[in-house]
């Protein structure tokens, strides 16, 4: 019988060295020298030899071989992954479990969340949970410098982003929440010790960067290991955080803390959060709960029944699709109920390694189909035996759910609460295309940073930081060539006028340059610093035109300036250009070409520092640094024509 598939591996190296040979005379007449010496003909052969393995694979790379090339790129075979999010309790809804309850309440793993008259797609918990009827009663920051800032009331509407351990997030600013409890706090009562973890949900303010980082890879070190402390009256209890998919408060996800040390049952209590080592970035979150419940699509297939047809080689086939797995777990579990009990086979890689009494089996996980023994290599399931198998499925992409949705969760009558964040994340398994493509993209992503351009677009391309704007500072010339390579980056600014401090703090700096270090050739070291800033101010009096509105012109100039000062990469407006001055007359340029400006009468430039220094002309500014205009002391003056003047 012939092949079906065609055999494309039929030339080897040396049918392609004659190729190329028989080729020099039509296409390179001045070459003379063909001996394996010469640079060309190396050349030649190191393009030959890769023709010839890739001409191998196209015919005859296996799966595995396939499997293990993608491995490491990173890229694991998982099957189809769940869609995942949080169930948040509604205070304001007076039937709420939060409302309504009164003791503390063990959340199994296995309940079943699903959408209000949507019970065709169900969920599961991630992990047990301890649940505690009560609400959170305030919300404090306390800065290192004293500061106290309530957020109570911005976290009860939700909506208006806040920070958490404020703009500077130290390691030594905390986040207080206070939470008051209607049963004690589980203390020395005989709740099951692995259970009692208690979930934080967190719902992180959108990114000023564009693409979506829900599900992006965050390098190690932009991660920020919080620490908990449970505070009752005069005792400090320190409290495990046992998992923290927040990354620190910079995305959405849980924060699950373990009570297990704690041996006291109060009723009130605050939990204070902080990091050791401070913040890449200072988070910035638009609401944080109590009692939020994580869940993932997933559907536990328990025991599906097979009957064995005691022949060799038997194939079983699971009935449902969707399987979910991980490359540290095994895909399904199978049991057969033999005379002597029921008993466990297991899965191994190769069927011909085994004897003819050993309970193994085969699995495919791309057609979902296990193959048992032949007698000789592993061992025959007897005909009309009982085959259960048990495994997971999830539906992929189409387990996804919109925002604001009202849950209804096992153990709880009636509604539980909504989602304010989509359920996202699900994705179907990878086929062979699918992990061509991202290995293909991770080589293109993942590559030495060479160019200027390749360290600018790196630096940017980080998640979570949100750089806004990155270039490489050029080097003075009298400055010694020591190898190093200064990357200048500036962090995303949240409104339009500038912040009092320097946004880019120490930590995000070395965040960055930590994140990119792997990925600079060797023998090149890698600075990362914040633009030089050349904080300044004016003051101008100008006269409207006759019928103009003072304030309205007053406006359209602060909104004229602001764009053309800007710093920010918004995508809207150009920001300004590093170590570009600005001068009087680019200020008198964009006054007179504003609508509704006569003339100006007045301007001063003041360069600020500790006695506002007052230029003539310009604001200097180095290589590397930037204007930095500040509105707040800027005043402008309009004068209105009056009626029946002169012209």
């Amino acid at each position: 019988m012939s092949k079906l598939s065609p055999n494309l591996f039929q030339r080897r190296f040396q049918d392609l060295m004659e190729i190329g040979r028989a080729s020099l005379q039509a296409l390179a007449p001045e070459w003379t020298d063909h001996n394996a010496h010469d640079p060309g003909i190396t050349l030649m052969e190191l393009l030959a030899w890769t023709a010839e393995a890739q001409l191998y694979s196209l015919s005859r790379m296996r799966h595995d071989e396939r499997q293990a090339y993608a491995a490491l790129m990173g890229i694991t075979d998982t099957g189809a992954n769940s869609a995942h999010g949080l169930i948040w309790p509604d205070p304001n809804d007076i039937n709420s479990p939060v409302n309504t309850f009164a003791e503390n309440v063990i959340i199994p793993r296995d309940a079943i969340a699903h959408v209000e008259g949507l019970e065709t797609t169900t969920f599961q918990l991630i992990d047990n949970q301890l649940w505690m009827p009560g609400r959170l009663t305030q919300l404090v920051t306390h800065c290192a410098d004293g500061e106290k800032i309530d957020h109570t009331n911005t976290n009860m509407y939700g909506g208006q982003p806040f920070f958490p351990f404020g703009e500077r997030a130290g390691c030594r600013d905390k986040f207080a929440l206070s939470f008051t409890c209607r049963d004690k706090l589980p203390g020395s009562q005989s709740l099951q010790a692995t259970s009692r973890h208690w979930v934080i949900g967190v719902q992180a303010a959108p990114s000023t960067q564009a693409k979506d980082e829900s599900q992006t890879e965050v390098p190690a070190l932009i991660r920020s290991a919080l620490q908990a402390t449970l505070v009752a009256g005069q005792d400090r209890i320190p409290i495990k955080v046992v998992s923290d998919d927040t990354y620190g408060m910079l995305r959405t996800g849980a924060i699950r803390l373990e009570f297990d040390n704690v041996k006291i049952s109060p009723t009130t209590f605050t939990i204070e959060f902080h990091s050791e080592v401070g913040f890449a970035r200072p988070p910035r979150i638009i609401r944080v709960g109590a009692n939020v419940i994580p869940i993932e699509q997933v559907t536990r297939i328990f025991r599906e029944l097979h009957v064995a047809n005691g022949l060799p080689d038997w194939k079983l086939e699971l009935k449902q699709p969707g399987l979910r797995y991980s490359m540290n777990k095994e895909p399904i579990a199978i049991e057969i109920a033999e005379p002597s009990g029921v008993k466990q086979w297991y899965r191994c890689e190769r069927l011909s390694e085994k004897g003819p009494t050993d309970r193994f089996f085969e699995f495919d996980r791309k057609s979902d189909v296990a193959t048992f023994g032949n007698g000789v290599n592993g061992k025959i399931p007897s005909a009309e035996l009982h085959v259960m198998v048990t495994y997971h499925v999830c539906n992929g992409e189409q387990g996804s759910i919109a925002r604001n949705r009202k849950w209804c969760v096992t153990g709880f009558s009636g509604v539980y609460g909504v989602n304010y964040s989509p359920i996202s994340g699900g994705a179907n398994a990878l086929s062979p295309t699918s992990v061509r493509r991202h290995a293909r993209d991770r080589v293109r992503k993942s590559h030495a940073l060479i160019t200027n351009d390749d360290i600018s677009h790196a630096a940017i391309s980080l998640p979570l930081l949100e750089v806004s704007r990155a270039w490489i500072a050029p080097p003075h010339r009298l400055a010694p060539r020591t190898g190093e390579t200064t990357l200048v980056a500036l962090r995303s600014r949240l409104g339009q006028s500038e912040p009092d401090t320097v946004p880019e703090t120490p930590r995000w700096l070395e965040a960055i340059r930590c994140s990119l270090i792997s990925r600079i050739p060797l023998g090149t070291r890698l600075a990362v610093i914040a633009p030089r800033y050349i904080d300044f101010f004016f003051q101008v009096e100008l006269e409207a035109q006759q019928g103009i509105d003072s304030e309205s012109l007053r406006m359209k100039l602060v909104k004229e300036f602001a764009s053309r000062l800007a710093l920010d990469d918004d995508g809207v407006t150009t920001p300004r250009e590093p170590g570009a001055s600005v001068t009087r007359n680019d200020l008198m340029n964009w006054m007179r070409s504003t609508a509704g400006v006569k003339r100006v009468l007045d301007l001063s430039l003041f360069k600020v520092n500790g006695e506002n220094q007052k230029l003539d002309q310009e604001i200097r500014v180095p290589s590397y640094g930037l204007p930095r205009w500040n509105r707040r002391r800027t005043t402008i003056t309009v004068i209105p024509t009056a009626m029946g003047g002169r012209r």
